[in-house]
C-alpha cells in the first residue's frame, strides 16, 4: 500500500509557499497527496502564530487531525502527526501541553526535511500509540542566515502561485513574534526569484504574488537587488500575466519603486497592501514603528496618482495597550480620510516573550471588542463605496479553480482585488475572462456577460 500525506497549512501566504513546498517534498519522497479528512501515514499541521487565536486555532486543528488517525488507525497503524510552522517554531512545549499526542515537533528551517525526519526518527514501524512527549526537531531560526529556496513546480489548487522572494525580520515591533518564528532578514538572489517565476508562468499561472515578511525589503544586502528590480525583470516574462505584491510596511515605499511601479502598469495589479497598525503617531512609536501617519497619508495620494482605480488596504490593530479613547478616534478619523478600499481588523493579543504583553495600559476585552467592531463596520461601508464605483464596468476577472460552496457561482478576482461571482461553464475556472460588474452582493459583485480572455500562456 503506497504511503500518504495530508499537508493542511494555516496563515499567511508565505506559509502557504511553505505548505506546497512540503507537499511537493513529500510527493519526491513516494508519497501519495490526501485531503483532509482522508486516511494518511503522516498528518503534517503547518501552524500559524501572528495572533492568539491563530495559537488556537493550530491547536484545534491537530486535535482534529489526531481523531482523524485514530478512526484511521486499523488502516494506517504506523500514521504520525507532525507540527510545524510559526506556533511550533516558538512555543514547541506549549503547543505539546496543550495538543497531547502529536508525534514529530519540527521547526521553520527544517520544513521541507519532514520526510526524511519521519524515515529518520520512525521508520516504517511507528508505534500503534503517539509518544508521551514527541520527538522535537526545533532549529534556532535567529540563526538563520541564508535565503532558503523552495524549487516549487505548482501550487495544486490554486489559480495563482505565491513567489516567495524574502524571509525574516530585523525589527522588533512590540506586538510581534514574527523575528523569533523566521529569523533575521534575507533574500533569494535576483536570478533564482526569477528562475521561479517562469516555472510558474510556463505552467499556465496567469498571476504570481510576490511574498515575504518584507517584500520590501527584498534585495536588502543583495547587490542589484530590489522590489524594483524584480518588478522589471518579471514585466519582462512574457508568459505572465499579472503580477500582485503582497502586504508592505510603509517605509518600505521607495522612489526607486514607484519608478518601477509606474514602468509596469500593463501587468501589475493595482491592489496595495500596506501594514498600517495605527494612524495615531503615539500609538506607532509604542508599538516600536519606524514611520509617522503622514508617510502612508502621502503614500496613499501617491499610489492614487498612479492607478486611480487601485484597492488600497491595511492592517490595523484595535485595542494595543495604551491606547486611548482619543487615540482609537484619530486613528478612525484618519481610515475615513484616507478612504481604504478594505481593512484586516486585529483585535490586540498577547504574544508571550513580546515586549508589548508586558506594557502597562492593557485595553480591556470588551473595549477591544467596540473598538474592532467599530472599525469592522467602518470597513464594511468603505468597501462597499469602493466596490459601487466599478458597477457597469468590463473588467478582467481571474476565475479560480473551484465554485464558490454557498452559491455554486464562479468566483475570481479582478486585478484591484474585487471579488466576482458568475454563473458560467466549468471551462472558464482557472482562466482569465472579461466580466461586467452588475451588481453588489454581500461580499463582492455579480458578474454578467462572461467572455473568455484569451492568452497564450493559458492551458
Amino acid at each position: 500500500m503506497k504511503k500518504r500525506a495530508m499537508v493542511v497549512t494555516l496563515g499567511c501566504k508565505l506559509n502557504q509557499v511553505d505548505g506546497e513546498a512540503i507537499r511537493e517534498s513529500f510527493e519526491r519522497a513516494g508519497y501519495e497527496i490526501a485531503s483532509f479528512g482522508e486516511e494518511a501515514d503522516a498528518y503534517i499541521i503547518n501552524t500559524c502564530s501572528v495572533t492568539g487565536e491563530t495559537d488556537r486555532q493550530s491547536r484545534q486543528l491537530l486535535r482534529r487531525v489526531m481523531k482523524m488517525r485514530e478512526l484511521n488507525r486499523a488502516a494506517r497503524p504506523g500514521a504520525v502527526v507532525v507540527a510545524t510552522g510559526c506556533y511550533t517554531q516558538t512555543e514547541p512545549e506549549h503547543l505539546a501541553k496543550f495538543a497531547p499526542g502529536i508525534d514529530l515537533l519540527v521547526g521553520n528551517p527544517d520544513k521541507e526535511r519532514i520526510p526524511e525526519l519521519i524515515a529518520e526518527l520512525f521508520g516504517e514501524n511507528t508505534a500503534a500509540a503517539a509518544p508521551a512527549k514527541p520527538e522535537s526537531f526545533i532549529a534556532d531560526a535567529v540563526a538563520e542566515k541564508t535565503f532558503r529556496l523552495s524549487r516549487i513546480t505548482d501550487f495544486a489548487g490554486h489559480n495563482r502561485a505565491f513567489l516567495r522572494v524574502q524571509d525574516g525580520c530585523n525589527h522588533r515591533c512590540a506586538y510581534c513574534i514574527v523575528p523569533y518564528a523566521r529569523g533575521p532578514e534575507r533574500s533569494a538572489p535576483l536570478e533564482d526569484a526569477v528562475a521561479q517565476a517562469e516555472v510558474f508562468a510556463t505552467r499556465g499561472f496567469p498571476e504570481i504574488v510576490i511574498t515575504g515578511v518584507h517584500v520590501g525589503r527584498y534585495g536588502a544586502g543583495e547587490q542589484g537587488a530590489s522590489l524594483a528590480s524584480l518588478l522589471l525583470k518579471l514585466n519582462d516574462i512574457d508568459a505572465l500575466s499579472r503580477i500582485r505584491v503582497s502586504s508592505m510596511d510603509p517605509g518600505e515605499f521607495s522612489e526607486e519603486l514607484f519608478c518601477a511601479l509606474d514602468s509596469v502598469r500593463s501587468k501589475i495589479c493595482p491592489h496595495f497592501h500596506i501594514s498600517l497598525q495605527s494612524c495615531d503617531d503615539s500609538v506607532l512609536r509604542a508599538m516600536r514603528r519606524d514611520y509617522k501617519f503622514s508617510q502612508c497619508r502621502d503614500i496613499v495620494g501617491r499610489l492614487r496618482g498612479l492607478f486611480p482605480d487601485a484597492a488600497i488596504g491595511a492592517d490595523i490593530i484595535a485595542g494595543f495597550p495604551g491606547e486611548t479613547d482619543v487615540n482609537f478616534e484619530t486613528t478612525y478619523r484618519a481610515i475615513e480620510e484616507l478612504e481604504l478600499s478594505y481593512m484586516h481588523v486585529f483585535r490586540y493579543s498577547k504574544r508571550r516573550g513580546t515586549p508589548a504583553a508586558e506594557m502597562s495600559g492593557q485595553i480591556p476585552p470588551e473595549a477591544k471588542k467596540a473598538r474592532s467592531r467599530r472599525l469592522l463596520d467602518l470597513r464594511d461601508a468603505l468597501n462597499e463605496s469602493f466596490r459601487s464605483r466599478f458597477i457597469g464596468r468590463k473588467m478582467e476577472v481571474l476565475f479560480e479553480t473551484r465554485r464558490d460552496r454557498k452559491s455554486g457561482l464562479l468566483t475570481g478576482l479582478t486585478r484591484n482585488y474585487i471579488r466576482v461571482f458568475a454563473d458560467g461553464p466549468d471551462s472558464f475556472q482557472g482562466r482569465l475572462a472579461v466580466a461586467k460588474l452588475d451588481r453588489l452582493n454581500q461580499s463582492g459583485v455579480t458578474g454578467i456577460d462572461l467572455k473568455e480572455y484569451i492568452i497564450t500562456n493559458q492551458p
